[in-house]
């Protein structure tokens, strides 16, 4: 049986490709949205160079996922590359990621290679566009950011940091599933 092995979802997001892009460069940054629902990170490791190396822990009711890579390219608020490695589900793969404009947002291109099977490839794009509802959320919930509040400066991206690990805390008790 053949299976795809590309990746390819495409995303609009409601604030300039520079902000959007610096979301995915800093630890404080990418804790506060990484992962699909139900999931959080509990390790956020990031050399954001190329050849810099990052590692990640997602979690989910206790059990570890542990993902990490090697960032080839880095052309800010334009292009991202970096490795993608998932040994639990044996995921050997390479991410890219482009910025561009679209109208007073950004639209994400997003595309990631390297499927064991039909499965992974299943459980990915589950994955990133859970991920990547997560940070559409989280960025029309602060303020300032996007089309909500148009006339306002956008802001810097140093400043937003804390706002949106505590909108992910926010985000994530609000949907967790009750206690048995």
């Amino acid at each position: 049986m053949t299976h795809p092995n590309l990746l390819a979802l495409d995303h609009h997001f409601n604030a300039a490709p520079a902000f959007v892009f610096g979301l995915w460069s800093h630890p404080a940054l990418v804790s506060a949205w990484w992962g699909p629902e139900q999931h959080h990170l509990t390790t956020c490791e990031i050399d954001f160079r190329p050849g810099g190396n990052w590692r990640f822990n997602m979690e989910k009711d206790g059990a570890a996922h542990w993902a990490h890579g090697t960032y080839h390219e880095i052309v800010p608020d334009e292009r991202l590359m970096f490795s993608y490695r998932f040994p639990m589900f044996a995921v050997q793969s390479i991410v890219s990621l482009r910025f561009e404009v679209e109208g007073a947002g950004t639209r994400l291109r997003f595309l990631q290679t390297g499927f064991p099977n039909e499965e992974h490839y299943k459980g990915h794009k589950g994955g990133w566009t859970s991920t990547f509802s997560i940070l559409e959320d989280l960025l029309l919930k602060l303020h300032g950011i996007g089309s909500v509040y148009p006339t306002l400066p956008p802001p810097r991206i140093s400043a937003v940091a804390e706002d949106l690990a505590e909108a992910r805390r926010r985000h994530d008790a609000a949907t967790a599933a009750p206690a048995p």
